[in-house]
C-alpha cells in the first residue's frame, strides 16, 4: 500500500498528468514546484493514514465536509463501550458527556499512563485544560506509589508542554505544583521554567502561594546534604539567589527577589508568613547564602515584632540550621541579634526542642553566657543539672521543707530510694541510679540525632548494661484491626546484614563503626527500585518488639525490631520478620501485619502526631556519611 505520503504523491501525479494545463500553470508561478504541488496538507495526511488512500477533491468539496468524512469514518471503527481515541477529541472536541466521563476518570487514575491517556483526550480546550488541573495534585499523589519522583516530573513537564502549545490558560495552581516536584528533584532547569510561568501568572502573585515550594525545597536539600555532606548545591543556590551564577541575565526575577521584595513591603505583619520564612531563612544557611542570607534576615528582624514562644523557636531554628551548616560564627551572631531584639536577652530558648543540639556547639556556648540574660542563664543550668542527674538514673526531689531535699532514683520503689548518707558515684565509676532504664531514655534523647559517632557509642554501652527486662511502649499505627500490647526489648544490634562490607572486627582504626553501632538504611521502593530521592530514613537498632494479645498469653516475637530516628529524634519498630539474627540487604519482608514501619514511642515521651511513610523499603547498613565525613 505504502506510507501516506507515497500515496498521495502518486495520486498528484496520474492527477496532474491528466491536467497538463495545471501542472505548468503551477510551475510558472512558483520557483518551487514540487513544495506546492507535492506537499500534503495535513487533512490529506490524514485522510491517508486512516484510509490507506487519497480521493481527489471535487468542486463543491469543502474542507468542512472533507473533515466531517474523517470525523464519521473516526466514529464508525469505535467498538461498543470503548472510548474513544485522543484523535476524535482533537478533531470533535469534547461534549458535556465526555467530560463528565473524564473527570470520573480523574478520580481514578494512579498511573502515569493513564494520565497521559486522559490528558490527550482531554485537554483540546480551555474546558478540558481547567478540568485536569483542577484535579492534578490529587493525580500526581495518587501516582507516587506507582512511579518515582523523576518520573513525575517528566511527565508533568510534559503536561505544560501541551498546555503551552495549545495556547491554553495553566493556572497558578499548576505552575506551583510543578516547582514542588522540582524542588523535590533538585532540578534548577525545571524550577526556574515553573517558577517563571508562576509570576507571571494572571492573579496576583502572594508569598503564602509558595508555602509547599519552600518547605520542599528545604525538606529536601537537607535530606540530601544529611546523607551526602558534600553534595554541591551551587546551582540551587544559583537558581534561587542569583550567587555563584555568570551567565545570570540581567532583570531575570528569582524566588529570592520575590520574597525579599515583599518581605520588605510587609509592614510588621510578618507573622502570617512565618512558617515560609523561617524554612527560607534555614535553606539559605544550609545552602551557604553569604549577602542574600544577611539582608533577608536583618529584614526579617525589622518586621518581626512578636515575643510569642513559637515565634522565637521559629528563629532560633534558622541558629539551629546554620549550627548544623558548620556556620557557628553567623549562628552566634544571629543569636546577638536576637538578645537585642528582646532587651539582651533570649527569652523561651531553654525550652526550644533542639536547644541540647544548640548547647553542643562549643563556640555559641561561649557566646551564650553574655547574651542570654540572668533568668534564662538560671535554666539553662536548671537544663544542664538535669540532664546530668538523669543520664546517672537520678532525680532531685523537692519538699516543702528546703533542708530535706535530696537526690533519690527515679525508678519508683528502688532500694536506692534517698543518697544522704551514701556517695552518688562509687569508686569504680557506677552510679547510685546504674540500674534504671530511664539511662537509656536520657542517652537518647540527649545523643540520639548526635552526628558524633563517641556519643552514639554511648548509647550501644547503655543497651549493653540493661538486664533484658521488657519495656512497654505505646503504638501509633494507623492499622485499623486490633492492635496487640507492644514491649520493647532492649539489645544492641538485633540483626546483622549478611556480606556485611564493614564489619565491627575488620575496622581497627575506629572503634566506632556502621556496623558496631547497629545502623540501619531504609530507602523507599518504587516498583522493586530503590528511589533515587526520596524521604528515606537512618536507624539505629535498639532491640527487638515483642506482641501479646491476651495478658494471659506469653509474650511472643513480632518480627519487628526497634530503631531511633537519627534525623527526628522519633523510636519506631521496622519489620524484618525476624527478631534477631542476619537477614540479607533487600527490599523488606511484604508479609507486615502493622505496616513496614510502625511509629512507637515510651508512655513518658509526648504523642508525635499524624504519622505516615511509604509501603515498601530498601533495607541496607547505613554507611553514615553524616558521622564519617567531618
Amino acid at each position: 500500500m505504502g506510507t501516506p505520503m507515497r500515496l498521495i504523491q502518486r495520486s498528484r501525479g496520474q492527477w496532474s498528468r491528466n491536467k497538463p494545463c495545471l501542472w505548468s500553470h503551477n510551475v510558472t508561478t512558483t520557483a518551487n514546484p514540487h513544495k506546492l504541488s507535492l506537499d500534503p496538507s495535513p487533512l490529506e495526511l490524514l485522510q491517508a493514514t486512516l484510509l490507506g488512500s487519497v480521493t481527489s477533491k471535487t468542486k463543491c468539496q469543502t474542507d468542512a465536509e472533507r473533515n466531517r468524512q474523517i470525523v464519521d469514518l473516526i466514529e464508525s471503527q469505535w467498538q461498543n463501550n470503548d472510548l474513544p481515541p485522543p484523535l476524535w477529541h482533537a478533531l470533535k472536541g469534547v461534549s458535556s458527556t465526555g467530560f463528565k466521563e473524564a473527570e470520573g476518570r480523574l478520580n481514578s487514575i494512579a498511573t502515569i499512563p493513564s494520565l497521559k491517556d486522559v490528558t490527550e483526550r482531554l485537554v483540546v480546550d480551555p474546558n478540558g485544560a481547567e478540568i485536569l488541573q483542577s484535579k492534578l495534585h490529587g493525580l500526581i499523589l495518587r501516582c507516587r506509589g506507582q512511579n518515582s519522583s523523576a518520573e513525575l516530573l517528566s511527565v508533568f513537564g510534559d503536561i505544560v508542554v501541551r498546555l503551552q502549545r495549545l495556547k491554553l490558560p495553566i493556572s497558578r495552581g499548576t505552575y506551583g505544583l510543578g516547582m514542588e516536584l522540582a524542588a523535590e528533584n533538585l532540578s534548577s532547569v525545571a524550577f526556574n521554567r515553573f517558577f517563571t510561568g508562576f509570576i507571571r501568572s494572571p492573579k496576583r502573585v502572594q508569598i503564602k502561594h509558595l508555602h509547599n515550594v519552600v518547605q520542599m525545597l528545604y525538606e529536601t536539600v537537607h535530606q540530601e546534604l544529611f546523607e551526602n555532606p558534600h553534595y554541591d548545591t551551587t546551582h540551587i543556590l544559583a537558581e534561587i539567589t542569583g550567587e555563584y551564577d555568570a551567565i545570570s541575565e540581567s532583570g531575570n526575577i528569582r524566588l529570592h527577589d520575590f520574597l525579599y521584595s515583599n518581605i520588605e513591603n510587609s509592614q510588621g505583619e510578618i507573622h502570617t508568613d512565618l512558617p515560609i520564612w523561617t524554612n527560607y531563612l534555614c535553606l539559605l544557611s544550609i545552602l551557604q547564602s553569604r549577602e542574600p542570607l544577611t539582608n533577608s534576615w536583618k529584614a526579617f528582624l525589622k518586621s518581626f515584632h512578636s515575643e510569642s514562644s513559637s515565634n522565637l523557636h521559629s528563629m532560633y531554628s534558622v541558629v539551629l540550621a546554620l549550627s548544623r551548616a558548620g556556620r557557628s560564627e553567623t549562628a552566634a551572631k544571629f543569636l546577638e541579634d536576637i538578645s537585642i531584639c528582646n532587651g539582651d536577652s533570649l527569652p523561651c530558648l531553654t525550652k526550644f526542642p533542639h536547644i541540647r543540639e544548640i548547647l553542643n556547639d562549643s563556640f555559641i556556648c561561649q557566646v551564650l553566657v553574655d547574651i542570654v540574660g540572668n533568668d534564662e542563664y538560671e535554666a539553662l543550668l536548671e537544663l544542664t543539672v538535669d540532664d546530668i542527674e538523669r543520664r546517672l538514673g537520678l532525680q532531685w526531689v523537692k519538699t516543702q521543707q528546703p533542708e530535706s531535699e535530696a537526690h533519690s532514683s527515679i525508678t519508683p520503689g528502688s532500694l536506692w530510694s534517698s543518697f544522704e548518707d551514701q556517695p552518688l558515684i562509687t569508686i569504680d565509676g557506677d552510679c547510685a541510679g546504674y540500674d534504671d532504664p530511664s539511662r537509656l531514655f536520657a542517652e537518647l534523647e540527649i545523643s540520639g540525632c548526635s552526628r558524633s559517632p563517641d556519643q552514639l557509642g554511648q548509647i550501644v554501652e547503655l543497651l549493653h548494661e540493661h538486664d533484658g527486662s521488657g519495656l512497654e511502649v505505646i503504638s501509633q499505627s494507623q492499622f485499623t484491626g486490633n492492635l496487640p500490647r507492644f514491649r520493647w526489648c532492649p539489645q544492641h544490634s538485633p540483626i546483622e546484614f549478611s556480606h556485611s562490607q564493614l564489619p565491627a572486627s575488620s575496622d581497627h582504626t575506629r572503634k566506632w563503626t556502621p556496623t558496631s553501632l547497629g545502623l540501619i538504611w531504609a530507602r523507599p521502593l518504587i516498583n522493586g527500585i530503590v528511589e533515587g530521592r526520596g524521604k528515606s530514613f537512618h536507624f539505629m537498632q535498639l532491640g527487638s518488639l515483642d506482641m501479646q494479645y491476651n495478658p494471659t498469653e506469653k509474650w511472643q516475637p513480632s518480627g519487628y525490631i526497634v530503631v531511633w530516628d537519627r534525623q527526628s529524634g522519633h523510636m519506631n519498630a521496622v519489620f524484618v520478620g525476624t527478631d534477631h539474627g542476619v537477614i540479607d540487604r533487600g527490599p523488606m519482608p511484604s508479609d507486615s501485619p502493622f505496616g513496614t514501619i510502625l511509629r512507637i514511642r515510651l508512655p513518658h515521651m509526648p504523642d508525635s502526631g499524624h504519622w505516615s511513610s511509604a509501603d515498601h523499603f530498601h533495607l541496607d547498613l547505613d554507611p553514615s556519611l553524616d558521622l564519617y565525613s567531618r
